[in-house]
């Protein structure tokens, strides 16, 4: 299907809103080329395509998939990532180079999030010596990476499909000490948004977990209150009962 590369780029090219391109990027953080399309635009384009992608063998996806990635736009790397969600249920060990690759060039939250999170539990959930390269990421110099470690459970503990939460619980303690953000970046700006996010990701999966486990995240949440930030905190209780909120 080389034909949906190409066509794709002649509808970015002519859909183009660099007003819009613009305000993407500031709210993303992202460092990427950006069109300026919305979700909706770039959806009802690629979903056209769906039965052709789901006919392509996983050799075939990934390799069109890698080919927009390098295209190094937003929305190029979305229709990628879409690609490679339609055969998510094929990815296993062997492909973790390339998500790891991949995670590391995301960009911005938003592509990073729409990997990592619906990806890394199917493959978690197929060979656990994969909980290797969560141990080896929350220790990463770059906070992006710290936060795919934190977030790469968070559907598993959702959907309560299992997880080790015993190792989140863990990563997310070891980020109580944020030291290593003022050594590591040299702006503000690069400190603020690496707390952000880290804090933002403990709290939310712990806010997921919420759901199906309220006494696991609440006695989390109790245990450790006056060490993690408000924000994470916050975010980690939203989802509690209010019997456990009462009692935190």
């Amino acid at each position: 299907m080389p034909s949906f590369i190409s066509e794709f780029k002649d509808f970015l090219l002519t859909s183009e809103n660099p007003k819009n391109a613009e305000a993407q990027k500031r709210y993303l953080y992202s460092n990427l080329k950006h069109y300026g399309l919305t979700t909706k635009q770039n959806f009802d384009f690629i979903k056209k395509y769906n039965l052709e992608f789901q006919a392509l063998s996983k050799q075939h996806a990934l390799g069109m998939a890698q080919k927009l990635w390098d295209k190094r736009s937003y929305e190029e790397r979305g229709a990628g990532l879409y690609i490679v969600s339609v055969h998510s249920d094929t990815l296993d060990i062997k492909d973790m180079p390339w998500i790891e690759r991949w995670m590391r060039e995301c960009g911005g939250w938003a592509l990073l999030d729409g990997f990592i999170i619906p990806f890394m539990p199917k493959i978690l959930t197929k060979d656990k010596s994969v909980y290797s390269y969560l141990k080896k990421w929350i220790k990463d110099d770059d906070y992006w990476v710290r936060r795919s470690a934190l977030l790469a459970q968070l559907l598993l503990f959702r959907d309560n499909q299992g997880g080790d939460k015993r190792l989140f619980f863990d990563m997310a303690k070891s980020q109580f000490d944020e030291s290593w953000i003022d050594k590591v970046y040299i702006t503000s700006e690069d400190k603020k948004r690496a707390r952000f996010f880290i804090r933002k990701a403990i709290g939310w999966t712990l806010r997921e977990m919420g759901r199906k486990d309220p006494e696991g995240a609440f006695t989390f949440l109790k245990e450790n209150k006056d060490k993690m930030s408000g924000l994470s905190f916050r975010d980690g209780s939203r989802r509690l009962p209010k019997s456990y909120k009462d009692r935190l």
